[in-house]
């Protein structure tokens, strides 16, 4: 571990953070980054929406427009009537800081803003980490296609990568990184997602095993934000090609109306063997023990730079059928579950189908297996390593500037 005399402040943005959810992934990933690097001599003081995701009414318990102390952390609630230059500027001005981190590419308040300042201050500006969080995966950079190719166009315009690290979480993502925005290998670290302490170094994975008593329909969960990137509705098509009996569970906020309309359609249409529901949103206190409730969980999704539900599906020893999109490559070499691309739907259906004519004392060997794999090696001790030294070496390259 790099001793430093005081803690290197991370200021991060981040256009969603706690006590919200509905934000998904990089809610948590930077949740669990904190849990595990506040005692490593890193510090971060966060700057955020004062709402959830889809909320109209700020959150009622925190002060909106100060800092204050949440858990290891400080926080900013920023107001919705200060989403301006000047506003991001004064922030950044006026809050000691070693480091400034983004959590977005395309977020206008949350990256754009500081990026513009950065622009601006020429060489003053602490140096930057920006962590895209998926978003130039292909299936990602296709929605709002004309804003993003307009905004990729001006970034290299106005060559706003100088001086700029992304962080990529696998290797998958910065080869999309590298060729979205044309750069130099260099300024590209990869340090992968980090799942949270309780999934990482639980010590009673026993505990968790759901046991059934007598057969019955395949439990199949879906858990996500509803929207295209998720795939929802290709869950349903592939559901509606299967032959054994299934309950199919959806959790998640409806990000996307419209696209949940089209899944409602969808969904009227399956078969008799398929009966569903809509769960509505999750807490993600319990996001574990709903898992543990089924005996697959199906996510086809389009892209993925970590996938937290993946890790916290496998946590609780609940397979996941997955598509070839996310950095989890090796699900079924680590009896796991699957992985398979999206042009064979057919196959999604046909591994389901095999899947349900498994014995329960099968499946339960499967699920005692995934317990002992995850409190082993669900977080490995060089991606804490990753995460820790990509803010170290940036402050230790300016100091020797």
């Amino acid at each position: 571990m790099t001793i430093v005399k005081k803690p290197i402040r991370v200021l991060t943005f981040s256009g969603y953070y706690l006590p919200g959810y509905k934000g998904g992934g990089p809610v948590r990933t930077i949740e669990n980054m904190i849990a595990h690097l506040s005692d490593s001599g890193l510090d971060f003081w966060i700057i955020t929406r004062d709402r959830d995701l889809g909320d109209s009414s700020p959150y009622t318990s925190v002060k909106v427009g100060e800092w204050q102390k949440l858990g290891n952390s400080h926080v900013y609630y920023l107001p919705k009537g200060k989403f301006s230059y000047s506003e991001i500027r004064k922030i950044i001005k006026n809050t000691n800081h070693d480091i400034v981190y983004l959590n977005s590419f395309f977020d206008i308040t949350f990256t754009i803003l500081p990026l513009i300042y950065k622009h601006l201050s020429r060489g003053s500006f602490r140096p930057v980490v920006l962590a895209p969080r998926g978003e130039f995966s292909p299936a990602a950079l296709e929605i709002k296609k004309t804003k993003k190719k307009f905004y990729l166009a001006a970034f290299r315009l106005l060559r706003l990568n100088k001086n700029l690290t992304f962080q990529a979480s696998s290797q998958f993502e910065a080869d999309d990184i590298k060729k979205a925005i044309a750069t130099e290998n260099g300024i590209i670290k990869i340090a992968s997602d980090l799942p949270s302490i309780q999934t990482a170094f639980s010590t009673k994975p026993r505990q968790r095993v759901s046991v059934r008593a007598e057969p019955g329909p395949l439990r199949v969960i879906f858990l996500s934000r509803i929207s295209p990137m998720k795939n929802l509705d290709f869950a349903i098509n592939v559901l509606s090609n299967t032959r054994c009996n299934i309950i199919f569970d959806i959790f998640g906020p409806k990000e996307d109306l419209a696209y949940w309309q089209q899944c409602e359609q969808l969904l009227s249409s399956l078969p008799n063997n398929v009966q569903y529901q809509y769960c509505g949103t999750v807490l993600p206190v319990d996001v574990k023990r709903i898992f543990s409730e089924y005996d697959l969980f199906l996510f086809p999704t389009q892209g993925e730079n970590y996938g937290h539900v993946i890790a916290e599906s496998i946590s609780v020893g609940t397979p996941v059928l997955l598509s070839d999109r996310t950095p989890w490559r090796t699900l079924e070499k680590d009896n796991l579950g699957w992985v398979l691309p999206l042009d064979v739907p057919n196959a999604f259906a046909e591994t389901i189908d095999t899947y349900s004519k498994m014995s329960l004392h099968e499946r339960q060997e499967k699920r005692t297996h995934m317990l002992n794999f995850s409190e082993h090696h669900l977080c490995a001790p060089e991606s804490i390593s990753q995460n820790r030294e990509l803010f170290f070496d940036l402050v230790r390259e300016r100091d020797e500037l």
